[in-house]
């Protein structure tokens, strides 16, 4: 197969398992000759910050000299971001070869499999195959179930926010939830927290940790300051922009200390190269002075924009569009403090919810400036003209898939 064909078969895999749990990966895996097996990893779930924490984790280590992979979901624009060496994609033509391996494999075996455990199966093959030291591996969905926890053992293990979202798949309550993301949490492995936590997910972590054996590091609370942070009596550039980023970074320098103390090499200087330089798309993404994209998509990443929004002490035009299985009454209400004035949208998806919808439950938060415009172009377009006669700060959010056509359009549009 060839990178276009290697895609449609990747996407024309069922986006879920045939059959429940990982019993069909990991016959496809031990049919691989478990390239897993031969990888270290730090393993992360949670509900908010995981692609950012990862992307904290895996800058440091490429700066201390580790060949490091790095597996997140989903991507933004291309599916070649998932799966990254040193901060490299994927080349095109290895994620086809891959891909026409692995599906050999499924073939020969019998072990069909679901869209995410595929691209779990092509990403240990790569970062086997490529030697990686190290491999920082971000959970899909939940993680006790989750195709990335076919992993015997990991250097460290991560809990990142837990909140509500997937609650259709991981449970209605906090507890469920966080019973699910602790998962991940091997026996006699080393964890490390988020340093906020509803009262009741620590529970969860405290009791998971405690009938595992596993060592609980929680990290500490920094203090934000222009262009970084302060953790203890230390200052810490940041590139990463949002205020919720120094909790993700302050997360990250937990593992960091931890693989310290099992023989990682990790001077305090990639620390600071790789935290300076941070990066990753939708995360409170500026484009220019006056526009950012963020893919809060859940009440509790909502809220973490709104305070983000609120500290910019600059009026606010939202661009809004959201999957219809989402939150959205609740995003809406948080979002609704930090807004001046909302364009909704949808993005060409059955789960997106009608721009209309969107729009009729931003007005019942008594916005009084709600807009409705189908195309994702046009609703950047209405709200920057909006912008423009205050002033304002044009904010995209309320969805990934959003963020990635948002990206294109401003960069089509300079």
């Amino acid at each position: 197969m060839d990178y276009e064909e290697s895609l449609a078969y990747i996407h024309s895999t069922p986006k879920f398992a045939r059959i429940l749990g990982n019993d069909m990966l990991r016959k496809l895996l031990d049919n691989m000759g478990n390239p897993q097996d031969s990888l270290k990893f730090v393993h992360i779930a949670g509900t908010n910050g995981k692609g950012s924490a990862a992307r904290l984790i895996s800058g440091v280590l490429s700066e201390a000299g580790y060949k490091t992979g790095l597996f997140t979901s989903p991507y933004i624009e291309r599916f070649n971001e998932r799966i990254r060496i040193d901060g490299e994609e994927i080349a095109d033509d290895e994620l086809a070869q891959e891909t026409t391996y692995v599906r050999s494999v499924i073939e020969e075996a019998d072990a069909p499999v679901s869209e995410f455990a595929l691209d779990t199966a092509i990403a240990f093959d790569y970062f086997s195959r490529k030697g990686c030291d190290i491999v920082v591996l971000e959970v899909g969905l939940g993680g006790r179930i989750d195709a990335t926890n076919v992993i015997r053992e990991a250097v460290v293990s991560v809990i990142m926010s837990v909140s509500f979202d997937h609650t259709q798949y991981l449970g209605n309550t906090l507890e469920e939830i966080a019973a699910e993301k602790c998962g991940i949490i091997k026996q006699g492995g080393d964890v490390c927290v988020y340093p906020k936590q509803a009262e009741e997910v620590w529970e969860v972590i405290r009791r998971t940790c405690e009938s595992m054996g596993a060592n609980l590091y929680t990290a500490q609370l920094p203090q934000r300051t222009d262009g970084g942070f302060i953790l203890g009596e230390k200052k810490y550039p940041l590139g990463l922009k949002g205020e919720y980023q120094p909790y993700n970074a302050a997360t990250a320098l937990c593992v960091i200390d931890v693989m310290r103390e099992k023989g990682f090499d990790i001077p305090e200087e990639a620390v600071y190269r790789a935290f300076a330089e941070s990066s990753w798309p939708a995360r409170f993404e500026f484009f220019g002075d006056d526009t950012v994209i963020d893919g809060a998509h859940n009440p509790d990443g909502a809220r973490a924009l709104m305070l983000s929004l609120k500290s910019c002490d600059r009026p606010a035009v939202l661009v809004v569009a959201m999957m219809s299985d989402k939150n959205t009454a609740e995003c809406a209400a948080v979002l609704s403090k930090a807004a001046d004035a909302v364009v909704t949208t949808q993005v060409m998806m059955e789960r997106s919810l009608p721009a209309e919808e969107l729009a009729e439950l931003f007005r019942e938060c008594g916005i009084g400036q709600v807009t409705a415009v189908k195309n994702p172009a046009s609703a950047i377009s209405q709200a920057r003209r909006l912008a423009a006669d205050s002033d304002a700060l044009v904010c995209i959010c309320g969805s990934l898939y959003l963020a990635g056509e948002a990206r294109k359009i401003l960069r089509e549009n300079n």
